[in-house]
């Protein structure tokens, strides 16, 4: 075996071995379910800081994957008061409330924060486990360590970072380093010219401690020309760090053609050229999960995390080694080749001006420029994956003419899926890395793999001598991924795809990928029970109208609060007087697009894969306003909640349930759980271990929809329900066809035979809810007894009048 094929082979089996290890961990996560308490977080800044911002949603991700019941965030707000008054200011809040309990879990981030926890430790209740981040003061990190709390070092970032640079730009590295005379930015930037001079490459041309674009310019114009700019702290960061004047400094000094480059991820997006990034979302893992390991005392006492990423902005892209550059995740890629593309045209027509004496000077512009074509093509890589990016799909992609033919698919696993809601969008990576080989292998000659956003794939297949030989080519191959030989380390990992012929359409790729991935939403929602769907380019207003659906849903899911809502809509005993519960409706009022009804978006969240956020944000939205008005609601004995088969698969979702309701001191029986027959309960027992452990919980499970589909009986003798939901549907069709009346007769004698609780959907009419009362329906929803209203409306319609004190 010579060298390469040795490099070949360790490749494959360290693909193998992750694979497996992944797999394995989820088997583990499955045999032992995690119940943590609480965690507690002292931050240094004050909420909207976009360091601070940035590290909490880290944490909060990585305490959400591990089941961690709540996150309590305490800000000090050293940035922008003195750190003496900050103290004194929290130290009065913590007085007169409980503070963290003994034996909970601390977690302190930045100096100023494990300072105030050095002065005051019996304020924040002696926690038996505390871990520190972000600390730069080398005498802090000693008497951390000292007491025993657990350091996770960042500062070896920096001297990363400029490693990096050098390596690419090439030495020398002068720097004007940017700093900050705050308390907490003088820690950063002393720590910071401290690596420089000790131990990182570069040397220090001169430092701004308060700076401004017009003294940058100013400091750079003193300065040798191939000074490099280097953000540490800033006033972007520091204390007029909600300034929007100031957030715009950075974009001002590119303006004025200078360059900075910095090591934390906020800065990149506030402007910084890039750099040897810190990882944060390792980070914040590492700090939940060393608090929460079984086994915290033999841990070492620090620890160290590093750069996840080396970035440039692609205005640097001619200056890096064609090795070095495919390492390199590019930014602003669009605009530097729209730069790029500008220039060429200029010059080129510049060139042909001046006629045939500079013939061969248009031939050499127009190498540059097939040279430039290139080097945009290689840009055009997905960094994850390695694969060409949906961008380069889009050049590649033949215009619409009456002769063009040729296919484009779409591919998506559904294990994928469930892998990245248990253990987050890196492991599913992970994962995707290790199948990539075995697909592109069975790849035909001359077809097409792209990386799309998220974990789907795209592809274009050239036109064959026949349809049907190019469908069966394309069965063959997603057969064939089915397939792993018996050596190889796990299970399958299958594909379901949508499918797409260009012939006949003048469709664009927008409207032919909305097509695409709404063939895997209708896959989805069917229980993935087919591998292929053949479809068409959608209307031109619909695929806008889903494309802007989506890019709007996958920021708002950050932060919902803003545009999404619920709503209530009451249930009724047959008597018509009695309420007996409430169910919660989500609604999205857009403000530009007004209102959009979820028959259109949740299509598009399940496309996307956040199903499970979206439960999880409504459900804990729903049991903290019934706890904050229980009072008020104590006749409402219970309130019922959507969800997805899927996000109950994770046994985080439900302890988080459970959380809620010990936190609000709810009865677990007042919360029920309705899920969509159209769930995908192909693999029963999976979905019997599912409902079981809401049933353990004392949460009540209803069947929703029930009667649209071909599994509904078989559901109902096998999983343990309590109560079924018939469609309105169901009630519609038996105000019209008379079988219509015997089949829905039929259904409830089968469901109250079964003893369980029958609640029928779509009552609008006095005449209806007569007739369903005859027939043992215990249950009534619908327009008839209450349409949909905001909470406050139906807390003022339904709710006893308010004490003293009460809904606090």
């Amino acid at each position: 075996m010579n060298a390469a094929q040795g490099t070949t082979r360790g490749r494959w089996l360290a693909r193998r071995l992750l694979g497996a290890c992944l797999w394995a961990l989820a088997a583990l996560a499955e045999a032992q379910p995690l119940d943590p308490p609480r965690l507690e977080v002292l931050a240094s800044y004050h909420r909207g800081n976009p360091w601070t911002d940035e590290l909490l949603t880290r944490i909060e991700a990585a305490a959400e994957r591990l089941g961690v019941a709540s996150v309590d965030v305490d800000y000090l707000d050293a940035r922008r008061l003195l750190e003496a008054q900050a103290f004194e200011l929290q130290r009065l809040r913590l007085r007169g409330r409980r503070a963290v309990d003994r034996g909970d879990h601390l977690l302190l981030l930045d100096d100023a924060a494990l300072r105030f926890y050095l002065a005051h430790t019996q304020a924040l209740g002696d926690p038996a486990r505390v871990v520190a981040l972000g600390v730069n003061d080398p005498g802090l990190q000693r008497r951390a360590l000292a007491v025993g709390i657990k350091l996770i070092d960042t500062t070896g970032v920096a001297a990363e970072s400029l490693r990096f640079l050098q390596a690419v730009l090439g030495p020398p590295l002068p720097l004007l380093v940017l700093g900050d005379s705050t308390p907490v930015g003088q820690d950063l930037t002393t720590a910071f010219l401290r690596r420089l001079t000790r131990e990182a490459p570069g040397e220090l041309a001169g430092v701004l401690w308060d700076w401004t674009p017009d003294a940058v310019e100013e400091a750079l114009s003193t300065l040798p020309p191939d000074t490099r700019v280097y953000l540490v702290e800033g006033q972007t960061t520091g204390e007029g760090d909600l300034d929007a004047e100031r957030r715009d400094w950075l974009p001002r000094l590119e303006a004025r053609g200078i360059r900075v480059f910095c090591h934390l991820p906020y800065q990149v997006e506030l402007g910084c050229d890039g750099g040897a990034i810190l990882d944060t979302r390792r980070l914040g893992t590492l700090a939940v999960e060393t608090l929460y390991s079984p086994a915290f005392a033999p841990q070492p006492d620090r620890q160290t995390v590093g750069a996840g990423r080396r970035v440039l902005n692609a205005h640097w892209y001619a200056a890096v080694s064609p090795e070095s550059a495919t390492s390199i995740e590019w930014l602003d890629v669009q605009r530097a080749m729209g730069d790029a593309e500008q220039q060429q045209q200029r010059l080129l027509w510049a060139g042909a001006g001046l006629g045939g004496v500079l013939a061969s000077g248009v031939v050499a512009l127009a190498w540059s420029r097939r040279r430039g074509l290139r080097r945009e093509r290689r840009l055009m890589v997905d960094r994850v994956t390695g694969l060409p990016s949906r961008q380069l799909l889009e050049v590649d992609f033949p215009p619409a003419q009456p002769g063009r033919d040729g296919w484009l698919f779409e591919l998506a696993s559904p294990r994928l899926r469930q892998v990245r809601a248990r253990f987050g969008l890196p492991a599913a990576q992970a994962m995707l890395g290790e199948q990539l080989p075995q697909i592109r292998e069975r790849l035909p000659r001359g077809w097409r793999l792209y990386a799309d956003a998220g974990l789907n794939l795209l592809g274009w297949i050239p036109a064959g001598p026949g349809v049907d030989d190019d469908e069966a080519r394309f069965d063959a191959l997603l057969a064939s991924l089915d397939e792993r030989e018996p050596a190889e380390p796990g299970p399958t990992l299958p594909w379901h795809a949508s499918l797409l012929r260009l012939a006949g359409h003048e469709a664009d790729l927008a409207r032919c990928c909305a097509a695409l991935d709404e063939g895997l939403a209708r896959l989805e929602r069917q229980g993935w029970r087919q591998p292929v769907l053949r479809v068409a380019p959608v209307p031109r207003e619909k695929a806008t109208r889903f494309r802007r659906l989506a890019d709007e849903l996958e920021a708002l899911i950050e932060a919902p609060e803003g545009q999404w809502r619920l709503v209530l809509q009451s249930q009724w005993a047959a008597n018509g007087v009695t309420l007996v519960g409430a169910e919660a409706l989500l609604r999205w009022r857009h403000p530009r697009l007004g209102e959009i009804s979820p028959g259109e978006f949740l299509p598009v969240v399940d496309s996307l894969g956040l199903s499970e956020r979206l439960d999880a944000w409504v459900s804990l939205t729903a049991i903290d306003w019934l706890g904050r008005h229980q009072d008020r609601l104590g006749g409402l004995p219970r309130l019922s909640i959507n969800v997805g088969l899927t996000t109950l698969d994770d046994e985080g979702y439900v302890a988080r349930l459970a959380g809620a309701l010990e936190r609000w001191r709810l009865p677990a029986e007042r919360l029920e759980i309705e899920i969509t027959e159209h769930a995908d309960f192909g693999d029963l027992k999976r979905a019997e271990q599912a409902l079981a452990r809401l049933r353990r919980l004392g949460v009540r499970v209803a069947l929703d929809d029930f009667g649209t589909g071909y599994t509904a009986f078989r559901l109902l003798q096998r999983l343990p329900f309590d109560v079924v939901k018939l469609d309105r549907t169901l009630l519609e069709a038996a105000g019209q066809h008379r079988r219509a009346v015997e089949a829905y007769v039929a259904m409830v004698r089968f469901c109250r035979e079964l003893g369980l609780e029958v609640v029928a959907e779509g009552v609008e009419t006095a005449e209806e809810a007569a007739w369903l009362a005859g027939l043992d329906v215990q249950v009534f929803q619908g327009f008839h007894l209450g349409r949909p209203m905001e909470r406050q409306v139906f807390l003022e319609r339904h709710g006893v009048a308010p004490t003293s004190g009460a809904g606090r």
